[in-house]
């Protein structure tokens, strides 16, 4: 039987549940007004269970709708951010579904930002990479990077390679080193060669 309900002293969103006189867990506020607790009310192990897993969605909820304010993230980067905070894998993962509904996380849109806020430096091979580690599932990743055009991704390529032999003559040590240089950046090999290609082909002419 419910014999008090405290609200807390240093939360006044979370109150203090005891049954039969001792202390038995602490809620949300909301999660009391919801379920319609009270004085003298009998509480069943499974009734205060339901009770507690929706507690503790609200407040993984409130705590994922913190995380995100700084700053958008993948639906993985929220769940393992949570989990760190000790919310269990079942309540980050109802935070993370009721932010999808009110559109608060959205992989794919994470994605299609990701890839235009980074096309201008890195290829789609290491694009894909980040975003697969950050845990967009590859399907998302790859409708993502279709935005990101041959044309686009060459023009990128040529600029950091403008950028990057810059004072370097076109000899055969500095175009190895461009190579590389563009590799890491996940430009694909057909593009790279076309741009060590050229400019091999100017120190020739030179």
């Amino acid at each position: 039987m419910i014999t008090a309900i405290e609200v807390q002293k240093r939360n006044k969103d979370k109150v203090n549940l005891y049954l039969d006189g001792e202390f038995a867990c602490s809620l949300t506020a909301e999660s009391v007004v919801r379920a319609r607790l009270k004085i003298g009310q009998e509480l069943s192990e499974e009734k205060l269970r339901e009770i507690l897993a929706t507690s503790e969605t609200e407040l993984a909820f409130k705590k994922a709708l913190d995380y995100i304010s700084r700053a958008m993230k993948t639906e993985k980067q929220v769940k393992d951010y949570l989990c760190l905070k000790g919310f269990d894998a079942l309540a980050a993962e109802r935070a993370v579904e009721k932010l999808k509904e009110y559109k608060y996380a959205d992989d794919l849109q994470f994605a299609a930002l990701y890839v235009e806020m980074n096309g201008r430096q890195k290829g789609a091979r290491r694009i894909k990479a980040e975003l697969l580690q950050k845990g967009i599932d590859e399907t998302k990743a790859e409708q993502a990077l279709l935005m990101l055009s041959e044309e686009r991704s060459s023009e990128s390529a040529a600029a950091l390679a403008d950028k990057f032999m810059r004072g370097k003559a076109n000899d055969f040590k500095n175009l190895v080193r461009l190579s590389r240089f563009l590799a890491a950046r996940g430009f694909d090999y057909e593009t790279i060669n076309q741009i060590v290609d050229g400019r091999k082909n100017e120190h020739d002419r030179d």
